[in-house]
């Protein structure tokens, strides 16, 4: 039985500009994929303190322009926050980010997640980075609940494989509509 609903951050539940920031200074995401990737990972799991640094370094501008034109650019998903609070009626919803040392409130006003989440899990904060099993599993524990009674959402197929490893449901966000619909095949 589904007890609990956990969401991924950026892509899911806080739409960042990223992808627009670091094409806008010539970056190229496919080429530098792996790099990005490798630099988020780490950032995530608190082991890298520099990352702003380094992407800035990667494409040769001043790290103050960077984080100028990079934080604070996004913006919430209003329609899948009333879904969310419905969810919350019933089920226990919890959000579990990768995010940098820094935390969420450098790039959003978190009180906005504390008025829609149970419980919001900060990767850096706990020391454990999706896909890495006990990220997931500290998420569960602090919503008491176990991990087969948990759906994940990200749109990151290999977030979502990781919670799926661990014993979870998974759904790969792609939007609110279709994360609704495959949700609802779950709980029924």
């Amino acid at each position: 039985m589904i007890k609990a609903i956990i969401f991924d951050c950026f892509g899911v539940v806080y739409h960042d500009r990223f992808p627009d920031v670091y094409a806008s200074f010539g970056g190229d995401l496919e080429k530098d994929k792996e790099m990005i990737e490798a630099l988020i990972y780490e950032t995530s799991a608190g082991r890298e303190l520099q990352m702003d640094e380094k992407i800035a370094a990667h494409l040769d501008i001043d790290v103050d322009e960077w984080k100028k034109a990079s934080i604070g650019t996004g913006h919430f998903n209003e329609e899948l926050f009333e879904y969310i609070d419905e969810l919350r009626k019933t089920y226990k919803v919890s959000m579990l980010s990768n995010i940098g040392p820094n935390g969420l409130e450098a790039y959003m006003d978190t009180d906005v997640l504390h008025e829609h989440f149970d419980d919001v899990v900060e990767s850096a904060k706990i020391g454990f980075a999706k896909p890495e099993a006990r990220a997931f599993e500290v998420a569960a524990d602090r919503l008491s609940v176990r991990l087969d009674e948990c759906v994940f959402t990200d749109d990151r197929q290999s977030y979502v494989d990781g919670a799926i490893a661990v014993g979870m449901k998974g759904i790969l966000f792609t939007d609110a509509k279709s994360f609704k619909n495959q949700l609802q095949k779950l709980l029924d």
